[in-house]
């Protein structure tokens, strides 16, 4: 898949940011990677050194900015956009081989209210394909932040704004969804990790989503530990990242 960047922003997790690489590798062979680092410490940049990842550091960037950061450093028409706490269960070539056959902008799950919030429709952010050029044609960000500010009783979470400026443009999306065959997603392993434990720092308002699920973040530990095989096996699983 030489057309295609893996692309992913971590934040004060290497281990968890190393098994999504390890999974995803694990069924592809080698393509492009790209990681923006907005760590407030060095670990991850360390690691992803070590297994020699293209990252840029970043440190206490913001994820919805980030992204837009993200695509304008690929050099790939069309990138896999992921959340760290991503576990890639099969292979994608044949789910992107169709996103390109549909001449799609953006293709993933579409949603809308989640976890007790009014949230304005979007393609999940967490797993979604991107063609990076017809985007740019558009002049399409990921982050409009001046339809991000707006107050209508609903918000514009992570992907929302790029979503409603993409359909605004009357560009193509796909509507699939892919998880539980092609991937999971342990919500919560990636940027909240630390906070579980405590009372403090909850983001969902009820149980309808499940970034607050301890279960499902203990379960993720045990996936990130069944991963966790020396560097030297991480190579012989074909990791060679490039951009």
């Amino acid at each position: 898949m030489d057309d295609l960047t893996l692309i992913s922003c971590s934040y004060n997790t290497p281990e968890v940011t190393l098994t999504m690489l390890k999974s995803f590798f694990t069924h592809h062979d080698e393509t492009n990677v790209f990681i923006l680092d907005n760590s407030t410490n060095s670990d991850t940049e360390v690691l992803l050194k070590r297994n020699k990842v293209p990252f840029l550091s970043n440190a206490g960037g913001l994820h919805i900015k980030s992204v837009d950061t993200l695509l304008n450093n690929v050099k790939t028409r069309y990138a896999l956009l992921v959340d760290t706490d991503i576990i890639f269960l099969k292979n994608h070539r044949s789910i992107f081989e169709q996103f390109k056959s549909l001449d799609l902008a953006l293709m993933g799950e579409v949603c809308g209210d989640r976890g007790g919030k009014k949230i304005h429709n979007r393609v999940h952010p967490w797993h979604c394909f991107i063609d990076i050029d017809t985007i740019k044609k558009a002049n399409i960000k990921f982050y409009n932040e001046l339809k991000h500010s707006q107050k209508d009783g609903k918000i514009y979470d992570v992907g929302c704004t790029f979503f409603s400026d993409i359909r605004e443009n009357k560009l193509k999306i796909g509507n699939v969804r892919l998880e539980g065959e092609y991937f999971k997603h342990y919500e919560g392993m990636s940027w909240r990790t630390k906070r579980y434990g405590s009372s403090e720092g909850d983001i969902d308002l009820d149980n309808k989503a499940t970034h607050n699920n301890k279960n499902l973040y203990e379960y993720g530990i045990v996936v990130e530990q069944e991963y966790a095989f020396e560097v030297t096996a991480y190579k012989e699983a074909k990791i060679k990242c490039k951009i």
